[in-house]
């Protein structure tokens, strides 16, 4: 039986960057601040406050610090869907997603409702 290192496609690396993560509740969107712990070419894991359900849609955006870069690094916008929730205690869960598609912002490009302090450089 493989284990879970062997199933991953991908090498993941660890993280700690704060990040925004936005998904649909109840027909509304919801959006809250994250922390990163790994990220991979085909997916991340984070800790948010809320649970959220295996195959929802998610959408995070996380800046990557580049050296020497003088805007503070560069802003990936991924979207993709949640693959696994762990329950870790009453105010963090873990959640494994798979990113469908990402794409880099250029400055300018991250819309005002998002752009918040986890945006910072």
């Amino acid at each position: 039986m493989p284990t879970t290192d062997e199933r991953r496609r991908a090498q993941r690396f660890p993280l700690q960057l704060p990040l925004k993560v936005k998904w649909q509740e109840e027909s509304a969107d919801v959006q809250e601040p994250a922390a990163l712990r790994d990220i991979s070419a085909s997916g991340v894991y984070f800790m948010v406050s809320h649970d959220l359900k295996p195959e929802s849609k998610v959408e995070f955006y996380v800046r990557l610090k580049t050296e020497g870069s003088p805007s503070g690094g560069v802003l990936l916008h991924c979207v993709g869907s949640v693959v696994r929730v762990d329950s870790k205690d009453k105010e963090q869960v873990g959640v494994a997603a798979r990113i469908d598609r990402y794409r880099f912002l250029r400055p300018g490009e991250l819309s005002p409702d998002l752009a918040g302090e986890e945006m910072s450089r």
